[in-house]
């Protein structure tokens, strides 16, 4: 109910800025990000518990997104190399490593998404916690996120990637996949729960740590500046909100 009542009456561009402004991002964030209590569904799906629907579309969709995230780890990855997924999840993109050389780190804020994790990847270090908050003992070769950056809020997104940067070996690569911008009032934080970052503003923040190789629509390619004007529209009769409008980037550490 709580979350229902600041979509409709709090949660717009104009309350959004006087909540930035006054530092209060951390207290939405803390109380409304939907993974914090979300419980795993048993009787659904690893792609459903992971948040996806199971519709042909999106199928497509993620299939693309695992075809993508295996190329580039193919790319830029040797056996032995550490690779780290920041939000795993119930283990859907990590499960595609369980069968290769690497040394697998994955973080969840969730503990019943690393539940359902660990029993799909058994040779995996799983860590509970924010990726934030929590300490990692060794550098990556390899750090993906994928569907993750929606719930960084704006006052962390520098020193999320900073620690990105901290975190990799030189050379290292970032892995990064998000729903991107669609209108003007994404790029003004109409959303705190679900922010839709502009590709402009996230090649901004990269820029001082990463070379980019590659910042594109992940579905057909497209070069998007502030926001994208010709969004796909959603199938899905009860959300506007599609999956293939999202954003692929991949850097490497200066």
């Amino acid at each position: 109910m709580k979350q229902i009542f600041f979509k409709i009456f709090i949660n717009n561009f104009i309350t959004n800025f006087f909540i930035r402004l006054f530092g209060l991002e951390k207290f939405v964030y803390q109380t409304l990000n939907p993974y914090l209590s979300f419980k795993t569904n048993t009787s659904k799906t690893t792609q459903e518990n992971a948040g996806y629907s199971i519709r042909p579309e999106i199928n497509e969709v993620l299939e693309k997104s695992k075809a993508d995230l295996q190329l580039a780890v193919s790319t830029h990855c040797k056996p032995g190399d550490a690779i780290l997924d920041i939000g795993c999840g119930p283990g859907m993109y990590l499960s595609l490593f369980k069968n290769n050389n690497y040394q697998l780190v994955a973080t969840d804020i969730n503990s019943t998404m690393l539940s359902e994790a660990k029993k799909i990847v058994q040779n995996a270090n799983y860590i509970h916690g924010d990726f934030m908050e929590i300490t990692l003992e060794n550098k990556f070769n390899f750090i993906y996120c994928i569907g993750v950056l929606i719930y960084v809020p704006r006052y962390r997104i520098e020193s999320f990637f900073k620690k990105i940067y901290d975190s990799l070996e030189d050379d290292g690569v970032l892995y990064l996949n998000y729903p991107h911008a669609l209108s003007w009032l994404d790029t003004v934080y109409n959303d705190l729960t679900y922010i839709q970052y502009s590709p402009k503003l996230i090649e901004k923040f990269i820029e001082p740590y990463f070379t980019i190789v590659k910042h594109e629509h992940a579905f057909d390619g497209r070069k998007i500046g502030l926001y994208d004007t010709k969004p796909y529209k959603s199938l899905n009769p009860n959300t506007d909100r599609t999956y293939k409008n999202s954003y692929l980037l991949i850097a490497q550490k200066k």
